[in-house]
């Protein structure tokens, strides 16, 4: 069976300029892009990711 879960894919080396940006560690940009945490941070980091550092939403298929 297949899971499809929504992320966030942003282009190399935005990662670091997001954390330097919002003053946050890589695992919580990670965790944010991912939609494993959904606190205000996240998505601040989120917003962020898609207006002004080239994010795009897709999905990922997990097979289960």
């Amino acid at each position: 069976m297949a899971i499809r879960r929504k992320i966030i894919r942003v282009p190399v080396g935005n990662v670091q300029r997001i954390c330097t940006d919002l003053g946050v560690g890589k695992s919580a940009v990670y965790n944010a892009l991912a939609y494993n945490s959904l606190s205000a941070s996240a998505q601040l980091i989120r917003k962020k990711a898609m207006s002004d550092y080239g994010g795009v939403e897709t999905y990922k298929i997990i097979f289960a």
